[in-house]
């Protein structure tokens, strides 16, 4: 009898613990989610229109959606390869890099790089165009970049950086920087 009373005890004491931790995790839980984001970051979100959400442990905007770029980019020669074609064409180069898990670049990718003036550009133009995911190339953002800055758009005319574009911008705004240099 004692050791039926010890065993249900002993239970009683183990469920007790799982309700206990489980609790903890759910409240862990809930102030996780209900971290507000600065005031700063949560004016970019609120002009995102991709599915997004804020890290708090990294202070990131994280994209919860991967947007398709155009053909004239997914067809497009790797970075490496894109620099050697465009010294051997003597062509300037516009590259493109962003990361999946940015929602910034996921909304650049929406907004401008699939748009259809900016295709027909990038298609029609006289620079050769490549994007290059930075997360999983990281080693020639280094290299030909300087960097893994994102969203980020480069100019490069043989091989050197001598332009940038910094942030998410509309279709216009990459338009005219596409003018401005030439392109």
């Amino acid at each position: 009898m004692q050791s039926i009373i010890l065993r249900s005890a002993a239970s009683v004491l183990s469920l007790i613990l799982v309700l206990s931790a489980l609790a903890s995790c759910a409240s862990s839980d809930e102030q996780q989610s209900s971290v507000e984001p600065p005031p700063n970051i949560r004016a970019w979100m609120d002009r995102l229109t991709v599915e997004h959400e804020y890290d708090p442990e990294t202070g990131f905007i994280v994209a919860r959606e991967v947007i398709t770029l155009p053909d004239v980019l997914t067809d497009a020669p790797p970075l490496p390869e894109a620099v050697k074609r465009s010294k051997r064409d003597n062509r300037p180069l516009i590259v493109f890099a962003t990361a999946d898990r940015c929602a910034p670049c996921q909304q650049y990718k929406k907004d401008a790089l699939t748009n259809a003036l900016v295709i027909i550009r990038l298609t029609d133009g006289p620079a050769l165009a490549t994007h290059i995911e930075v997360d999983r190339e990281g080693e020639s953002a280094d290299r030909y970049l300087g960097g893994r800055a994102i969203p980020m758009t480069y100019l490069l005319r043989d091989g050197e950086v001598v332009a940038t574009l910094r942030g998410q911008r509309s279709a216009n705004d990459l338009l005219h920087w596409m003018n401005v240099n030439g392109i």
